[in-house]
């Protein structure tokens, strides 16, 4: 849409506009002038509250209240305070009232003649009535009473001429708002006139002066624009600011075109110059040389890219520098846990070696424990045909001497290889301690082994636990064979009295076979657990194998990483 039809349309509207205004204007005036429906309605009102509660400056209800009283003293107590309270509302309408802006001679009436009877009857009630109220003398109560009616009727007299000035004065208000709100409406009748001429004028004015030569100087920019040469000569003569603008427009062509070669030259210059220092520093960085800034100068609008370029290079020289130091760390750590690795295997293969040698003599114990088990149990056998072979227990005893002499000797030989046991776990436990400690210091790379660490301590304690089984076990053996020994020595001394009491000596041999049998199960205990350690242990050696390898395949990684970075040229990391 044209300017020059949006200038008609917009002063059509603005005229309607201001007609609709004026004309509700006149009507909202109308509804509040002085005896309108809205002013009649709230003096209705206000009526109505009047006729309905008294004043506070009348003091007719503090009268009331204090014939009340007179009549009937006893309600002192209850009326009392209804007296302060209507006094309180008494002296807050009169501040309100010397503080309003009303007619002077009003305000003097309401705040000076009101108030002069209403403080004679405030006077009289609290200084004489309320006292001889509360001693209860009638005659005082009457005296004081006829005071108070004294000076409410000056205050009535004071509030009817006070009311009948406020009748008049609210008249004359009334007739200056009717002749305001007149002089009002024409005042905008007029205002509303002279809005519309001046609109209309100025539509026409705008037309001619405003619109009609800024769309010949558009007609020419159109030609300008489309690369022709346009004539704005008619328009540059005026003297106004459609003139200054035609000059303008045709100083602004010249200046346009010799300026665009410039810059053209200018901003090719300086591109050249950005994508060589930019060409030049990604050339170094494509060598792996982190190190390079770009410290020349960049015009301000290719400021920003130098400045990105630069923060670039430099994260990634502080990035490839913590990757350098990380990789120096992690090749330490891996050199570490390659060595421990290695010192468990060897310490692992040397305890499996140990380990299988207490199998081997166990397992030879076993067989010797077997053969007294056997001897006993032939022994028990004797003893059942001793009636027949009486003169051959001399000779059975003696072998049984030497087999139980042959059994402590095996039950002390038991007792050092627990020994050995007990040492050996207490040095598998040792190293499994240090092996955590190892892997704790190599961080993440280190959690294999820690669990690995943590096993092999887990079965040291095993160890430890099976080595104080097996001591327990070989004591009480001990301790039966030497009271077996004993037995049987007693045996041989008192031949004489073991013929003559074979049952006896029977029962006792049956004794001696069963703490045998007893023996030979403990050393087959003792034998699994034996085995069992020694399969463990061969276990713990293969990990200690892998391990191993894993802290050999850990280091080779931990070198090539370094090798990698290596290749940048970057600043140690702080």
């Amino acid at each position: 849409m044209s300017i020059r039809r949006l200038t008609i349309i917009a002063g059509a509207i603005l005229i309607a506009l201001t007609a609709l205004s004026f004309a509700y204007g006149g009507w909202r005036i109308e509804r509040v002038i002085m005896g309108g429906p809205i002013q009649r309605e709230s003096q209705e009102a206000s009526d109505l509250i009047a006729d309905i509660l008294p004043p506070p400056v009348y003091v007719i209800e503090p009268y009331l209240v204090a014939n009340q009283i007179a009549r009937h003293p006893e309600t002192l107590a209850a009326n009392e305070a209804r007296l302060r309270t209507l006094r309180e509302a008494y002296d807050a309408r009169q501040a309100y009232w010397r503080d309003s802006a009303i007619a002077p001679d009003l305000q003097a009436a309401i705040t000076r003649d009101i108030d002069a009877g209403a403080q004679a009857f405030w006077k009289e009630l609290d200084a004489d009535f309320l006292p001889a109220v509360r001693t209860g003398d009638p005659v005082a109560i009457n005296a004081s009473f006829e005071r108070m009616s004294e000076a409410y009727e000056g205050h009535r007299v004071a509030v009817d001429r006070a009311v009948e000035m406020a009748i008049a004065y609210q008249k004359q208000l009334k007739a200056d708002a009717e002749r305001q709100i007149e002089l009002t409406i024409w005042q905008l009748l007029a205002l509303a006139t002279l809005i519309g001429a001046a609109t209309i004028g100025f539509i026409v004015f705008v037309l001619r002066k405003v619109i009609r030569p800024i769309r010949t100087i558009t007609a020419a920019m159109n030609v300008m624009a489309e690369g022709g040469a346009a004539n704005a000569e008619a328009e540059a003569s005026r003297r106004d600011e459609i003139g200054d603008i035609a000059r303008a427009l045709e100083g602004i062509v010249a200046y346009v075109a010799e300026k665009a070669g410039r810059e053209a030259e200018a901003q090719a210059a300086v591109q050249r110059a950005v994508v060589t220092a930019l060409g030049e520093g990604l050339g170094r960085l494509r060598e792996g040389v982190l190190r390079h800034r770009i410290n020349s100068a960049f015009p301000e609008e290719y400021a920003q890219l130098r400045d990105d370029y630069n923060a670039a290079a430099e994260a990634m020289e502080t990035a490839i520098a913590a990757v350098r130091d990380t990789t120096l760390i992690l090749n330490t750590g891996a050199s570490e846990i390659a060595e421990a690795t290695s010192d468990l295997s060897i310490r692992t293969e040397q305890q499996a070696a140990r380990v299988e040698e207490t199998s081997a003599a166990m397992t030879a114990l076993t067989e010797r424990v077997r053969a007294a088990a056997g001897a006993s149990s032939h022994a028990a056998g004797i003893m059942t045909e001793t009636d027949r072979q009486a003169g051959e227990n001399a000779r059975i005893l003696e072998d049984a001497v030497a087999a139980m002499g042959r059994v402590q000797e095996a039950a002390s030989e038991i007792d050092q290889i627990v020994g050995f046991i007990d040492s050996l776990a207490f040095q598998t436990n040792m190293l499994a301690l240090n092996a955590s400690i190892e892997a704790g210091r190599a961080g993440e790379a280190g959690k294999g082994f820690d669990v690995v660490a943590n096993a092999v301590r887990a079965l040291a304690e095993r160890s430890a636990d099976a080595a104080r089984n097996i001591k327990a076990l070989t004591d009480r053996s001990s301790e039966e064979v030497r009271a077996g020994a004993r037995l049987v020595l007693s045996s041989g001394d008192a031949m004489k009295a073991i013929i003559t009491k074979v049952s006896d000596g029977n029962a006792l041999v049956g004794e001696i076979a069963g703490s045998a049998a007893d023996q030979t199960t403990g050393i087959v205990q003792v034998r699994e657990a034996i085995a069992s350690i020694d399969e463990m242990t061969q276990k713990n050696a293969a990990m200690g194998e892998q391990c191993n390898a894993a802290a050999r395949l850990l280091r080779a990684e931990a070198d090539r990483l370094q090798a990698l970075v290596g290749r940048f040229d970057a600043a140690a990391a702080a």
